[in-house]
């Protein structure tokens, strides 16, 4: 399946980098490789992880305390990275 990332998702993620980058040089670059590992297991496994409601899911950044928030397209034959969510962030209904 392909993977296509919307642009807010894109803009969290880009945000993040900048942020732990911040915080220490070259941690934003561990995030965004904890990003891709994420996306790896979501590719392999997309019916895997928790469902946040009846169209999306999420999985877990085992590194980083977000979450990759996500949906099955099976017409497009794609899944969506809607958003990354922090973990002490509510959850926004998509």
């Amino acid at each position: 399946m392909k993977t296509v990332i919307a642009e807010n998702a894109r803009v969290t993620l880009l945000e993040a980098k900048h942020h732990y980058n911040n915080e220490q040089p070259g941690l934003g670059y561990d995030f965004l490789q904890e990003f891709t590992k994420a996306l790896e297991r979501i590719q392999a496994q997309p019916e895997a992880w928790t469902p946040l409601s009846k169209r999306t899911r999420r999985c877990l950044m085992k590194r980083f305390p977000y979450s990759v928030i996500f949906r099955i397209q099976r017409t497009k034959k794609q899944i969506e990275i809607i958003d990354l969510m922090h973990q002490k962030q509510k959850p926004k209904p998509f």
